[in-house]
């Protein structure tokens, strides 16, 4: 799959429930002309398109309802078929994965076959009480899936401002679902943070910060790297 020009650059977004991480990918995908490829987004895209009495959905959809993360093989084979759909065209902002060891290795072995550039991984810290306080005040469009918060005046009225639907509170934003995602996430990125400090491609940022202030870090961090 030789190419015969210089690929386009990559990025990992990784953190936390409630970190910010998507809004962040959609500004640097924007930034930098990159596609925004969220694994979470590949989930509830099956979730919402299967037809009911499907196994595979059904089961994806009630880890999904349970804040259990989706099996590794499961995740590398959706992220895999949107590289194979589009890494011709463009870089990626990766969101959301690889959020385990041996998703990383899935992401290597991608990166030989389809011959794009090496990613750097950006991972962006926020505390559970922070993470908490943001999600289980959010709203979602189960339609187009945009999120808003308590300051946007679409979360006020209720409604969605991109297709008029009604918003929803996600199933998977009670306390005691975000609590689960959080620690979950906790107990598997050690190893991943380590696997990507070991090659240099590991950015930490505090995403304690306003949004732009985040966004700020991340650039300041990227630009020597460009």
């Amino acid at each position: 799959m030789s190419t015969s020009h210089p690929r386009p650059f990559n990025l990992i977004l990784l953190g936390p429930p409630g970190s910010g991480k998507g809004t962040q990918a959609q500004m640097l995908a924007e930034r930098f002309s990159l596609y925004h490829l969220s694994s979470g987004d590949l989930v509830r895209k099956i979730i919402n398109s299967e037809v009911s009495g499907d196994p595979f959905a059904e089961a994806v959809k009630a880890r999904y309802n349970q804040g259990i993360p989706q099996p590794d093989n499961i995740i590398v084979e959706l992220v895999e078929k949107e590289i194979n759909r589009l890494y011709r065209k463009t870089g990626f902002v990766f969101d959301a994965f690889p959020l385990s060891l041996p998703q990383a290795i899935g992401l290597e072995r991608m990166i030989k076959v389809y011959e794009i550039r090496e990613p750097f991984a950006i991972s962006i810290r926020v505390s559970l009480q922070e993470a908490l306080s943001r999600l289980t005040k959010r709203k979602y469009c189960q339609f187009d899936q945009h999120v808003y918060h308590p300051q946007d005046i679409s979360y006020k009225k209720n409604i969605c401002e991109l297709c008029g639907q009604q918003l929803i509170t996600r199933t998977d934003d009670t306390p005691e679902v975000v609590k689960k995602r959080y620690e979950a996430y906790e107990s598997r990125i050690k190893e991943l943070s380590g696997f990507y400090s070991e090659t240099g491609r590991l950015l930490e940022i505090d995403g304690e910060q306003s949004i732009q202030g985040v966004f700020r870090s991340v650039i300041n961090a990227l630009v020597p790297h460009l």
